[in-house]
């Protein structure tokens, strides 16, 4: 799950690279604030979907393996696992427990991999940058 994971992330995010990369090649006028704004915030909506799926997949992992009863609380767990947050009152068994370590050492990567995705958009969409 682990790899897998990082892979998908690490698609999406090419991905993404290659739609901004079409979208530059096909703007008319210069960038403006606006358009800066509007296209960061569509971006930051796509990688936080990607984060999202990532959750629902450990959540379904913990749930098929019986670590935890419910989807919802599954979900639950695993937000506060691959964000770090770890707040929530909810424990997986004994049996189980380093998956949830593991879990949030594949969200500390995939948080990472965002943070330098997003900063190097920031830097190459900014207004007065590029043609």
């Amino acid at each position: 799950m682990l790899l897998g994971s990082v892979a998908f992330h690490v698609c999406g995010l090419v991905g993404l690279e290659g739609l901004l990369r079409w979208i530059e090649r096909h703007r008319k006028k210069p960038r403006s604030m606006g358009y800066f704004l509007v296209l960061m915030l569509l971006v930051a909506n796509a990688v936080l979907l990607l984060h999202v799926v990532e959750a629902c997949g450990w959540a379904y992992l913990l749930m098929k393996l019986g670590s935890v009863d419910d989807f919802h609380r599954a979900l639950l767990y695993s937000l506060n696992a691959i964000t770090s947050y770890g707040h929530e009152q909810l424990r997986l068994e004994s049996s189980w427990r380093l998956l949830g370590a593991i879990e949030s050492m594949n969200g500390v990567m995939i948080f990472g991999l965002t943070t330098a995705f997003l900063f190097s958009a920031l830097r190459e969409l900014r207004p007065g940058r590029g043609a």
